[in-house]
């Protein structure tokens, strides 16, 4: 009985220092990615794009998308080939507004962060202009170039605890 209160203490003490080491431990084993990216088949995308625009998936003649999620938010690449209506019709609904796209606007807002993929090149557009919104808790980008048919969607969302389940694709 003698030794019964000083070996439960010593327990206790090495219980909370194995306690506090834990979680260290356990990312040192375990490291927590800082994202994830998630890249859609092209038939996916193409159906992304045209649910984006309330399009028919047969107006989008080709489409790329890659997703990344953060604790923070997803943000969505797109890249789709379209006739002009579609866009025209998704600008107004979306009360997209005018921006003029000089070399800070494009390094800031369509390659501050670019994903690691070949398709990904708003610049080739070669426009002055680009559009640009907020709905929710969602900011939205387009650039498209009439004559190529061809454009560039980037969807910043910012994650709140009702959003865990909801898809930007």
């Amino acid at each position: 009985m003698k030794y019964f209160f000083p070996v439960l203490m010593g327990i206790v003490i090495l219980f909370g220092v194995g306690l506090t080491l834990t979680p260290y431990i356990a990312n040192w084993l375990l490291p927590v990615k800082a994202s994830t990216y998630q890249q859609a088949k092209p038939e996916d995308a193409r159906q992304a794009v045209a649910d984006w625009f309330g399009a028919k998936p047969d107006q989008i003649k080709s489409a790329q998308a890659l997703r990344r999620r953060t604790a923070e938010g997803h943000t969505s690449w797109l890249m789709f080939e379209a006739s002009r209506e579609p866009v025209v019709q998704f600008v107004m609904n979306a009360r997209l507004t005018q921006q003029p796209l000089d070399q800070a606007a494009l390094q800031t807002t369509w390659l501050a962060n670019p994903p690691s993929v070949n398709w990904w090149q708003p610049a080739e557009l070669k426009r002055e202009t680009y559009f640009s919104g907020k709905a929710e808790n969602r900011s939205l980008a387009l650039i498209y170039n009439e004559e190529l048919r061809k454009g560039y969607l980037l969807v910043k969302t910012t994650e709140t605890a009702n959003d865990k389940t909801k898809n930007s694709f």
